[in-house]
């Protein structure tokens, strides 16, 4: 049965339940679906029973929870390799996070928050990629503070007048204070951050644009607070903003 705005309520509960999973909640049960999601259980039941057969989640018959199955993994590592953005920035920041010797990120912008796609260590000598699709805030967080600076004013202010959690003592919750750095950031072009998400661990981040000038990414340097002194910060804010050209003209150049 579709809705007045044209959509079917059973594939739209269906996509609800599937964003419901989470990298700190790979299992959920049927009762915490149906009370998150404000849904009857059995219609639940009847939605994970489809979604089960489909492969896209599966039941653990031990804790009888359901996590996203096989389905869920190949549709997403498709999408995952077929990230123009993240293949031409992988060489750079591997390049980078080796030369400065600190953790470099890549990440978007996605409803309040940030999604890694890519994360690189110096020493990382098996050239693995660590917590790919890691959700973090972007109001305490460097690389998301550029992200949402550049959003519509709408967008700014839904987010920095929703509920912020202090991570540490050093996070910023006030509405007022976010504003104006969003500002500040905007006009710099860049943001960091001193231990607002982790104790003892800062970041600086700058924006990525498409041959458009559009901000589709953000890319950021992490580590110990003892190495984010001001000389710091801006070698490292040059270093972020030439691995960001280089990454604009190889998008617009197709590599």
């Amino acid at each position: 049965m579709a809705d007045k705005a044209g959509l079917l309520s059973s594939v739209h509960n269906a996509i609800r339940i599937l964003q419901t999973f989470s990298l700190s909640e790979t299992e959920l049960g049927i009762s915490e679906l149906s009370m998150r999601l404000g849904l009857a259980k059995s219609t639940v039941f009847r939605l994970m029973k489809t979604l089960n057969a489909a492969n896209l989640v599966e039941k653990n018959d031990e804790t009888q929870k359901y996590h996203l199955g096989i389905a869920a993994f190949e549709l997403g590592f498709i999408v995952y390799h077929s990230m123009e953005l993240r293949r031409i920035a992988f060489p750079i920041l591997e390049k980078l996070a080796k030369s400065i010797r600190r953790v470099v990120r890549l990440g978007v912008y996605d409803n309040g928050g940030v999604v890694y796609l890519c994360k690189r260590i110096h020493d990382d000598n098996n050239g693995t990629i660590s917590k790919i699709g890691e959700r973090v805030p972007s109001y305490c967080t460097a690389i998301g503070k550029v992200l949402l600076a550049h959003q519509d004013e709408e967008e700014i202010e839904r987010v920095i007048h929703g509920s912020l959690t202090a991570y540490t003592n050093k996070t910023i919750v006030s509405p007022h204070k976010l504003k104006q750095q969003m500002i500040d950031i905007k006009n710099r072009g860049y943001a960091v951050t001193m231990e607002e998400l982790r104790k003892g661990i800062s970041s600086v981040a700058v924006p990525v644009y498409n041959d458009m000038g559009k901000i589709i990414a953000a890319i950021s340097i992490t580590g110990s607070k003892f190495h984010f002194y001001p000389n710091h910060i801006q070698q490292y804010v040059n270093e972020l903003r030439t691995c960001s050209r280089l990454i604009t003209e190889r998008l617009g150049m197709g590599y």
